[in-house]
């Protein structure tokens, strides 16, 4: 039942006819099944690619969706009280969206339930053989997740990413796996110390507000802290304990390298590393924008892509899971060369092509796959 229901409120919540009880019920859903973020985020994409269609269109389905919702018994019931007093067509518009949000929760749901479900039980049973059992929530690329974990912290998935916590989080520990990229919200609780696992780094917090890059194929581990406090451990020095303090940023370099290379810097930077080790990590301070106090960091939260002097290499891993694409960039040279800038609204092609004014390129895109060359 708990699932039927949780269809309904998200067609509701997709057409904008969910009043605020339905959205608590929807939420309350939610938090208590966290494995069906994945189908929430496909269908969200779905009802917007939905909205392209013309007026003349909106009527055609209109009256397809509903003769569909009849044959499958889903009543339009909750109508508003108001809707006699609209005029026709926007009364039919407005429960055009309603009935379109619900066909394609129904079309859709099916396959991408069952899609999640399947992970999900993989997951499970993969978990379960080591006594646990976990949730697990993933953003693919080109998509981002917003997910309130039991004891109300909260957290942001960039795309290509994956939070993984126990199913007991909130009782014993609060503990949490992430490979990729969160931006983090952490309730105050001194009993029950907030962790964050990768790859290279743990992360240990008591409540405050903070970033963490950590995507396994990029070459540095980053934190960025914007209030509180966070004690940060390398997976390789367990011993010693690095500790942030409000506007800094911890990058560690997720390969190894000789220990030559390791030094320490007096302009500012300090290099957490001394000589004998072979991780090269180190401390910065973060630039907050004149204009809006920003922090380049944390601006993927409002849908903007901010690069500062980064390599081309380097900002076309970051293009690939923003867009969804697969690039490549075929002179090494070219992969070398610095870039600064910022994208918001702009399609892969417009992207590629104001990158273009500063390092000129060509590229050939076939579908999905991009092709960089002098």
């Amino acid at each position: 039942m708990s699932q039927e229901k949780f269809w309904v409120l998200l067609s509701k919540k997709l057409s904008g006819e969910a009043g605020a009880e339905e959205l608590k019920q929807l939420e309350s859903l939610i938090l208590a099944h966290p494995e069906w973020q994945y189908a929430i985020q496909n269908l969200e994409d779905l009802w917007k690619n939905s909205l392209q269609k013309d007026s003349l269109q909106e009527e055609d389905a209109f009256m397809l969706h509903l003769h569909r919702m009849t044959e499958l018994n889903i009543p339009f019931e909750d109508e508003p009280a108001e809707i006699p007093a609209i005029p026709v067509s926007k009364a039919r518009k407005k429960r055009w969206y309603w009935a379109a949000a619900a066909a394609i929760v129904i079309v859709a749901a099916g396959n991408l339930f069952v899609f999640g479900k399947s992970l999900w039980n993989h997951d499970k049973s993969a978990e379960s053989l080591a006594g646990k059992e976990v949730n697990e929530i993933s953003t693919r690329p080109g998509s981002k997740s917003k997910i309130q974990l039991p004891d109300g912290s909260i957290v942001m998935l960039n795309s290509g990413s994956k939070l993984i916590y126990n199913k007991d989080y909130g009782i014993d520990n609060r503990e949490v796996t992430l490979v990729g990229e969160g931006f983090f919200d952490v309730k105050k609780n001194k009993e029950k110390p907030f962790i964050i696992n990768t790859a290279n780094i743990n992360i240990k917090v008591l409540g405050t507000v903070f970033n963490v890059k950590a995507y396994p194929e990029d070459k540095k581990t980053e934190t960025s802290l914007i209030r509180g406090s966070i004690e940060v451990t390398i997976k390789n020095r367990p011993n010693d304990k690095i500790i942030l303090s409000p506007s800094e940023k911890l990058v560690v370099e997720n390969g190894l390298v000789p220990d030559k290379k390791v030094r320490q810097k007096n302009d500012g930077e300090l290099v957490a590393a001394p000589a004998g080790l072979n991780t090269l990590i180190a401390i910065n301070k973060l630039k907050y924008s004149p204009v809006d106090s920003s922090v380049a960091e944390t601006l993927w939260i409002e849908n903007k892509l901010v690069f500062r002097d980064e390599s081309f290499e380097e900002l076309a891993m970051r293009m690939q899971r923003w867009y969804d694409v697969s690039i490549s960039i075929t002179d090494e040279k070219l992969a070398e060369k610095r870039l600064t800038g910022i994208f918001e609204r702009e399609t892969i092609e417009q992207a590629l092509e104001a990158l273009k004014i500063s390092i000129p390129f060509h590229y050939e895109k076939n579908g999905s796959k991009i092709i960089i060359h002098q």
